[in-house]
């Protein structure tokens, strides 16, 4: 037990640093005076996303997930956060699960982009060609992980000129296996959870000069209606960095997530959910 709970320890302490040694390392290091005159906006936001998991071969443990999300937001000075639609994303991925307690995902996403005047959002189709790993370890009452992810956006800024834009994603979680009581509870295996995640971008220097991009954390309820279904609901905060480099907007807002599992499923984590108000 206690060998375990070392090697628990260690992979997270591992973990943590890397996090912290991409956050403050830039090879651009550059000496400042004083700092940017910094700003910052509010913007209350909503993700609604839906997503099918299924297999694909057994022998060889590759599995499959199509992911159907819708991001809306208001703006500066609306405060509905169903005011507009920022975006549409389908996410195709392919699931490896062959290692112990951890899972490899190779997947594609297509992010139409929509205009939005009053939070300076313009049109554009977004692509993006993503890898993910996410290592889980089981306690005995939840389970903690750790997700990397690389990914590269590929786009036509607001002046027409295309971007690619590679970007590192950093997530630690935690999940909480609520207690059941009697026969006949609503619901099945309830969790309640939260992550923090951290994303820099490795963008052009013209484009976005800063390597930070969001610092985003999230809290939600998650269980089972069926086996097969289940729900995720609870809300989101981000801070992102706009390209200036001097403009922090702040999101926040309600998530609401429905997950069908071809194959029945215990209980579903949402570890991979992913938070697309950005």
């Amino acid at each position: 037990m206690r060998v375990a709970i070392a090697k628990t320890n260690k992979f997270t302490l591992c973990f943590i640093c890397i996090v912290m040694v991409l956050t403050f390392s830039n090879g651009k290091l550059k000496a400042q005076a004083e700092p940017p005159p910094y700003t910052f906006g509010f913007i209350p936001a909503s993700i609604e996303e839906t997503d099918v998991a299924f297999p694909l071969y057994n022998k060889w443990h590759l599995s499959g997930q199509a992911d159907l999300q819708m991001v809306t937001q208001g703006a500066y000075e609306n405060k509905n956060p169903f005011a507009y639609v920022q975006r549409t994303v389908i996410r195709p991925w392919i699931v490896y699960s062959g290692f112990k307690d951890m899972k490899l995902w190779l997947g594609y996403a297509h992010n139409q982009k929509y205009e939005i005047d009053e939070a300076g959002n313009y049109e554009t189709l977004e692509q993006r060609i993503i890898l993910m790993g996410t290592f889980s370890q089981n306690m005995p009452k939840g389970s903690i992980f750790e997700q990397a992810r690389f990914e590269t956006k590929f786009f036509d800024d607001r002046n027409g000129t295309p971007q690619t834009v590679p970007r590192i994603r950093t997530r630690f979680g935690v999940n909480h296996f609520l207690n059941q009581h009697g026969s006949d509870h609503l619901f099945l295996s309830p969790n309640l959870s939260y992550y923090a995640e951290l994303m820099l971008k490795f963008a052009s220097e013209d484009y976005a000069p800063n390597n930070f991009d969001i610092y985003r954390m999230s809290v939600y309820y998650s269980a089972g209606i069926t086996y097969n279904l289940h729900f995720l609901v609870g809300g989101i905060a981000q801070m992102q960095l706009r390209t200036n480099g001097t403009q922090f907007d702040i999101y926040y807002g309600p998530v609401l997530s429905f997950k069908w599992n071809i194959v029945p499923k215990q209980r579903e984590t949402f570890d991979d959910v992913d938070g697309g108000a950005d």
